[in-house]
């Protein structure tokens, strides 16, 4: 007894314990399941959202959503540990491509330095990043830091096979060499372009002549510039690349403003504004305005100028755009000293100077220093003005050695030749170039524009001559199949067939007027049983039935191919006899009557069928079909049918 308690409580302790390991194994595994579950559920969307970066990288500039792009930055960003190298570049890629098509050159700054930092390995993606680097220089004319840039972008570009990569790195670095006066090698690297721009997409033609564009606008050739610019819009027109039209825009204003054209570079702004607008680039559209305002100032139309200046330094200051800000400033400083606003505008100086906090502002608003150098005598601080005037003149003196630097660039440059042929600039010879090079796109955009539209005027030409072919093929084939139909119907056609009323109305109508028309004889016959009230009451409708089909027979049988007969009720039939008289007609009825009174109706058994009929011809009296058929009825000859069958 005490051995079996012994016993058994060292079995419920194993079981016990067995139990307690079952237990601490399932709490493990449903443990490591849920860890599982919420590892892969990040898993799923982190290949989700590289998979739209990757797709998004394939869009071009113009078509990349800003919303879409946006979002996707801020998810990878802020988790950027759980992505690649590759995919943050691409990331911030297209965050630069976006601020880009915004006007944000502070933002792509931003944005393509991160992406350069993200030491990305795809070849494409550093140098698209170099490029975006590239446009701030040359919008900030820091031209040595371009020159490094394009550099880069070059010696990238020589290990890719990509045509597009080879030709924007040459186009970027012959613009730093013509700012850098650097003109013999920024030859070279054109003479490469147009060598290589045959190709490459026609689509990419815009970016080449932009970047070209741009280097003549800010080496102040703005003749060269607006010849390109014309030629760059007409190809986006042309090749439907609209959506960020409103840059060329802007800049084909700069060079009409620089030209002093005036009234053509505010048409140009406002376009530029109105496309930004309908794209939703609000900094694009502060850019137009401040143009727009300073071209309404250089028109002396001081009032105008105010609402686009404060509305484009509105947006300027929610960017934190500080520089841009400071530019329309002075723009809206000279447009409120043009008003004789002067309070106004000598705080709002007061304010730009604080802004630059001792820095130096754009050679473009050097007037600024006389403005301010004007405040401060008017205050009576001579010893201010005579420091800001000092530094205007400081300015002007600088601002006149880099135009004559750029002249003699331009123009200097004739010492280059090559063995005994005729000395050509290497700045004309690169501008001739570039105007080149507009031209050559803009006739491949017209050619390919013109071939396909002979392409689809063709297809369609060819898809309606198919249909037309299908549809007379088709109305052929009906025709014949109705042809043979009728045939058949003819062959088949019983005997005792006979046109209805509704029919022979019809018939008889036409008849007449085209007898009457075109004057030809014509014998209308009407033939009646006598007796059809007799017959109808003493027989059913079975036998009456009969007797119908028979006479009907009969009467088909004497009459020929070109004469027609009808049935006008019951017991009435009418009969058409064309180009025929009145005694002709009349033969042929005494011949159907003889043959009904020999025809024996064995459903009738002693009953006898009394016919009776009338024969005229119409003349140029008879008008109305009708009445001439009301006529030849009342004058029906009553005759003796079957004489020898009286009931």
């Amino acid at each position: 007894m005490f051995d079996f308690s012994i016993t058994n409580g060292i079995d419920m302790t194993l079981k016990r314990f067995f139990l307690f390991i079952v237990f601490t194994f399932k709490v493990q595994l449903l443990s490591f399941c849920l860890v599982n579950i919420a590892l892969a559920q990040p898993a799923s969307e982190q290949a989700v959202l590289s998979n739209q970066v990757q797709q998004l990288s394939q869009v071009n500039d113009e078509a990349i959503d800003f919303d879409t792009v946006s979002t996707l930055s801020e998810k990878i960003i802020n988790n950027h540990s759980d992505y690649s190298n590759d995919i943050l570049a691409k990331v911030y890629l297209l965050s630069a491509r976006v601020a880009s098509n915004q006007g944000n050159i502070n933002k792509v700054f931003e944005f393509a330095q991160k992406g350069l930092k993200a030491n990305s390995l795809d070849k494409k993606i550093k140098m698209a990043l170099l490029f975006k680097l590239a446009d701030v220089y040359v919008a900030k004319k820091e031209y040595k830091q371009l020159l490094e840039v394009t550099q880069e972008a070059v010696r990238n570009s020589e290990y890719s096979p990509s045509v597009k990569y080879r030709l924007l790195s040459l186009s970027y670095r012959s613009v730093a060499f013509s700012m850098l006066g650097k003109h013999q090698e920024a030859l070279v690297d054109l003479q490469q372009v147009e060598l290589r721009i045959g190709k490459s997409d026609l689509t990419e033609h815009i970016e080449l002549l932009t970047t070209l564009a741009l280097a003549y606008h800010y080496l102040g050739d703005y003749q060269t510039s607006l010849t390109m610019q014309l030629k760059i819009l007409k190809l986006r027109f042309e090749m439907d690349q609209k959506k960020n039209i409103a840059q060329t825009y802007l800049y084909l204003g700069y060079a009409y403003f620089y030209l002093q054209r005036y009234d053509d570079a505010y048409n140009a702004f406002w376009e530029s504004k109105k496309s930004a607008l309908n794209n939703g680039a609000l900094i694009n559209v502060a850019h137009a305005e401040k143009l727009l305002g300073i071209v309404l100032i250089s028109q002396k139309q001081f009032s105008a100028a105010f609402e686009p200046l404060e509305r484009a330094i509105d947006v300027y200051y929610q960017h934190h755009m500080r520089s841009e800000r400071i530019e329309t400033s002075v723009a809206l400083v000279k447009a409120t000293l043009g008003v004789n606003q002067t309070t106004q505008g000598y705080a709002l100086l007061t304010e730009i100077v604080q802004l630059l906090d001792g820095k130096d502002i754009s050679l473009e608003y050097t007037g600024f220093y006389r403005m301010v150098a004007e405040m401060h005598a008017s205050l009576e601080d001579y010893q201010l003005a005579y420091r800001w005037r000092e530094k205007y003149s400081q300015v002007l003196l600088y601002k006149l050695n880099n135009k004559k630097k750029s002249f003699s660039i331009v123009q200097g440059l004739s010492h280059l030749a090559v063995g005994k042929t005729a000395k050509i600039e290497p700045v004309e010879e690169s501008k001739r170039l570039a105007v080149k090079l507009a031209e050559n796109s803009e006739l491949s955009s017209s050619f390919t524009g013109k071939y396909q539209k002979q392409r689809a005027i063709i297809i369609i030409l060819s898809a309606v001559a198919c249909i037309l072919v299908l549809i007379l093929f088709g109305t052929f084939w009906k025709l014949r199949l109705k042809k043979v139909n009728l045939a058949y119907d003819e062959i088949e056609k019983p005997s005792y067939a006979m046109a209805t009323p509704l029919q022979t109305k019809f018939n008889y109508q036409l008849v007449f007027k085209k007898a009457r028309k075109f004057q030809y004889p014509l014998s209308v016959g009407y033939l009646v049983v006598e007796n059809w009230q007799e017959l109808i009451f003493h027989f059913n409708r079975k036998s009456i039935d009969e007797v119908t089909k028979d006479l009907a027979s009969v009467i088909n049988e004497h009459i020929k191919d070109f004469d027609y007969v009808g049935l006008l009720n019951e017991g009435e039939y009418l009969l058409l006899f064309e180009y025929q008289s009145s005694e002709e007609a009349n033969e042929k009825l005494d011949k159907l009557i003889q043959a009904i009174n020999t025809r024996s109706f064995a459903t009738l058994g002693d009953f006898s069928i009394a016919m009776k009929y009338s024969v005229n011809m119409a003349d140029f009296k008879d008008i109305d079909p009708y009445l001439f058929l009301a006529r030849i009825a009342e004058s029906v000859n009553i005759a003796q049918v079957n004489p020898s069958k009286a009931p």
